[in-house]
């Protein structure tokens, strides 16, 4: 109790005047880090665990300067105690700060850097109470802190290689979880964010700024992630639902522009996924069940500084529907599996292992004169990754980084067609079960799929001189490629009037490729204001015979301490999805993707309480895959194909695209109950095909807004809401006549997306309430999506089933296309145990 009596005494008054930007807070009102912390609770506004590195300048106006200042927030470490676990920025690359004033007692004992140094036995005054308030007038330079019995680690990564203020955009564990509408779903929230917009509302798909799903890079613990979510086709990152529980995760940073050339690079964004920091003197246990799954999480010590993490989750929203609007119902389950082990004090080894297995089985109802779906769909898939980074120490001001990952994805897909040659079905229209004699439906697509991706990464870092960075790396990936895919009948293309069943393919590779990465960036502060950066990365595609060379700018002027202005250039290169590669011979000469990006912004404000930032970008795309059939048609406006019948088509890297914008983004914390955040963007999308004609993309939203805020009231209860609004989704109309006389979807070619739906406007809510129980704690939640049951469009289909029954085509008018609409009202709930 003394141990923890004495932490609680230095670190909570430190860490919250620090936080509070210096307002006077009492211990007993920013319990956050406290041992009575709730699930969902943020003392001071700010998330439990988290403290930005933009607030590095509040620390050191506190007092709280480095010995060896380094640049650009460069080095992060954390402070373990009981089950506390704060994560701090720092430019210090061997200590961290210096100690405060208002002795009462003095104790000595030795503060562990493991990682970093060992920061000899010093003397430390410490507080007569926790409750006693710190000033930073108090703060006095000259001991370093040294807390009895605790363990101070320094987790050796940079934050970022680019000026400061092209910092991540930043979700917490619980910002996630306590957000309306997100089912404890990452993805989901950070769809609130300016420049990131939805597919549709049953897929947590991140469109940023106008770039499809297939352009985003996601990384675990700094571990590259194919896929991360469930019910995911071979040629997307998009699903469902994500494959890791929201529970494990300390924190999000998702940037969307302006990155530096350290990443692998996508041509939209990079979402980097932090696991739950590790506790090594206590274990913790969580359970939860709700509408949307069950699963639990246990945190544990190992021996010799070590500490164990793992999670796992089940769907359960199969016990409660058989249809979530896809005629079909996901199963899913999920393990997160994290170890670290410190062995020496110079060398850290960290293992995590990421699994998940899913299925859906989508049966239309074939006696629904109003069904839209004819296709019958069976899907099941595995993923899995696991990697172990090696962090070592080489001295003071350097470091470097070896990661070793292997991600393995199978998907089997088989799709049938209930009306073709089976027109004259025998259905019950109460249970939409077939008769035996005409259950028999059509096959018309076969996939079976299987690819795995072995990598080696080194990352360098190192800090030259007071004023200079360097990073520098480089990473070998060994590709395999096991597909078998067959649709030998081809199909009734929905943009060709021709009823011949066209495109049919069949392809089996199964071989190995090659791809290489090497990069360099540097971070130079020639004033205290100025900061900038420089680099590029080079790439190797052994699938397609092709290199790249992407260069990177960025430049930051911090003109006070509330405002700056920032700008960064860099290219950007992918390859296309393997699978378009090999789906048609002519399809093996595809080139890597490129967008160009173009970021300029400026912070209007920033303190404590608001934070306004205005941000204007660009993106140029070229090399872009466009069909070679359809002149019109490009990568960027074909649609999604899960539930409907899978159509390859032959492509050529002639397609160009521009998404450009502005948002304004602002962030406010009012005292310690309210945290809202809202932004406004304006966008436009444009991609052309081999015609060269600029038309809008699929995700083409000129205005979109977002509004989020959460009111805490103690300790207990907790009560978000959250609005989403945007202009009308882009469709496609139908060739009318053509339609009719072939009962058939067939889409008007030369007016792709030219035509706009109704507006989209959401409601969502949710409250909590917290028990405690013996120490223990129990959240209860509750709340809707889609609050007011608005019908929000989503697309037009065709109701093929509707010609048999000469009431309906005479009720519709002779005009068998019909709105479709997102998910309606729909509610979550459930509880968690943590002991």
């Amino acid at each position: 109790m003394r141990d923890l009596y004495i932490t609680y005494a230095f670190f909570a008054p430190l860490l919250f005047s620090t936080v509070c930007r210096g307002q006077n807070y009492a211990f007993d009102k920013c319990t956050a880090f406290g041992e009575s912390m709730p699930r969902r609770a943020s003392s001071c506004g700010w998330a439990p665990g988290s403290i930005e590195s933009s607030d590095w300048n509040t620390f050191l106006s506190h007092g709280l300067s480095p010995i060896m200042p380094l640049v650009n927030n460069h080095y992060s470490f954390s402070i373990y105690r009981q089950r506390q676990n704060v994560n701090f920025p720092t430019n210090n690359s061997h200590q961290a700060w210096k100690a405060f004033g208002s002795p009462i007692e003095e104790s000595k004992a030795a503060a562990q850097f493991r990682g970093f140094a060992l920061v000899p036995e010093t003397s430390t005054k410490l507080p007569a109470s926790a409750g006693q308030l710190f000033n930073p007038s108090n703060i006095l330079p000259g001991n370093h802190i040294a807390v009895p019995s605790s363990t101070v680690e320094v987790n050796a990564q940079q934050t970022t290689g680019a000026p400061k203020d092209l910092t991540p955009l930043h979700a917490s564990r619980a910002d996630i979880l306590s957000s309306a509408g997100t089912y404890g779903d990452f993805s989901r929230y950070l769809q609130l964010f300016p420049g990131v917009v939805f597919n549709n509302d049953e897929s947590d798909d991140l469109i940023v700024r106008g770039g499809n799903p297939i352009e985003n890079l996601y990384l675990v613990d700094g571990i590259e992630i194919p896929n991360i979510n469930h019910i995911s086709t071979e040629s997307s990152t998009g699903g469902l639902v994500s494959m890791i529980d929201t529970s494990a995760i300390q924190n999000v940073e998702l940037r969307t522009g302006g990155y530096d050339s350290s990443y692998p690079e996508r041509l939209s964004s990079v979402v980097s996924i932090n696991t739950k920091q590790l506790t090594a003197d206590r274990t913790q246990r969580e359970a939860e069940i709700g509408i949307v799954g069950a699963g639990g999480l246990i945190e544990t010590a190992s021996p010799r500084r070590g500490s164990l993490l793992f999670s796992a989750h089940r769907s359960l929203l199969n016990l409660f529907t058989d249809d979530i609007g896809l005629n079909g119902v996901p199963v899913y389950t999920n393990t997160l599996l994290k170890a670290e082990q410190s062995v020496s004090n110079t060398d850290k080894i960290t293992l995590l292992s990421l699994s998940g297995v899913d299925s859906i089985n989508i049966q239309p109802c074939a006696g629904d004169i109003a069904e839209t779906n004819t296709i019958q769909t069976q899907y099941a898939g595995w993923r899995s990754t696991n990697g172990a980074r090696w962090q070592h120490l080489y001295s003071a001001s350097s470091f470097g980084t070896f990661t070793l990952s292997d991600s393995e994805q199978h998907q089997n897909i088989h799709q049938q067609d209930q009306l073709l040659n089976n027109k004259q079905q025998k259905v019950n229209v109460y249970t939409c079960k077939q008769s035996p004699a005409s259950s028999v439906s059509t096959p018309v697509y076969q996939e079976v799929t299987g690819d795995g991706q072995t990598s080696l990464k080194y990352d360098f870092f190192a800090q030259l001189n007071a004023r200079t960075n360097l990073k520098i790396g480089a990473v070998a990936r060994l590709m395999r490629f096991d597909y078998n895919v067959a649709q030998a009948l081809g199909a009734q293309s929905p943009l060709s009037a021709d009823p011949t069943r066209s495109d049919s393919t069949v392809f089996a590779p199964r071989f190995s490729s090659g791809e290489t990465g090497f990069y360099a960036e540097g971070v130079i502060q020639p004033t205290k204001q100025l900061t900038a950066s420089a680099g590029g990365r080079i790439q190797t595609f052994a699938l397609t015979g092709s290199s790249t060379i992407s260069p990177r700018l960025g430049i930051n002027y911090q003109a006070s301490r509330h405002t700056g202005i920032y700008a960064a250039f860099g290219d950007y290169a992918q390859l296309v999805p393997p699978i378009y590669i090999f789906a048609f011979p002519q399809n093996r000469f595809l080139r890597p993707m490129h967008a160009r990006h173009i970021v300029a912004g400026i912070d209007l404000w920033r303190n404590q309480w608001l934070k306004i930032k205005l941000e204007a970008y660009r993106k140029d795309y070229r090399s872009y895959p466009v069909s070679t059939e359809y002149p019109s048609l490009s990568l960027a406006n074909m649609v999604d194909t899960l539930g409907q019948e899978f159509i390859w088509l032959p492509l050529a890297s002639r397609g160009t695209g521009r998404a450009e914008g502005i948002e304004l983004s602002a962030e406010s914390r009012l005292g310690n109950h309210i945290y809202g955040q809202m932004n406004v963007a304006c966008a436009r999308d444009m991609f052309a095909g081999v015609d060269g004609v600029l038309r809008p993309g699929n995700f083409d939203y000129p205005l979109v807004a977002n509004f989020a805020a959460t009111y805490r009231s103690g300790e207990h209860y907790e009560a978000s809401v959250r609005y989403e609004y945007s202009s009308g989704r882009p469709y496609t109309p139908f060739l009318m006549t053509e339609s009719l006389a072939q009962n058939r979807p067939i889409y008007d070619t030369n007016k792709i997306n030219a035509l706009r739906g109704p507006m989209y406007s959401r409601l969502d809510f949710q409250i909590d309430r917290a028990f405690t129980l013996r120490r223990r704690q129990i959240v209860v939640y509750a709340g809707l999506e889609n609050a007011t049951d608005r019908k929000n469009f989503l697309a037009y289909e065709w109701m093929p089933r509707c010609e048999a029954a000469a009431s309906c085509v005479k009720h519709y008018d002779y005009n068998l296309a019909t709105p479709v609409y997102q998910i309606s009202r729909f509610p979550n709930f459930g509880i968690q145990y943590m002991f």
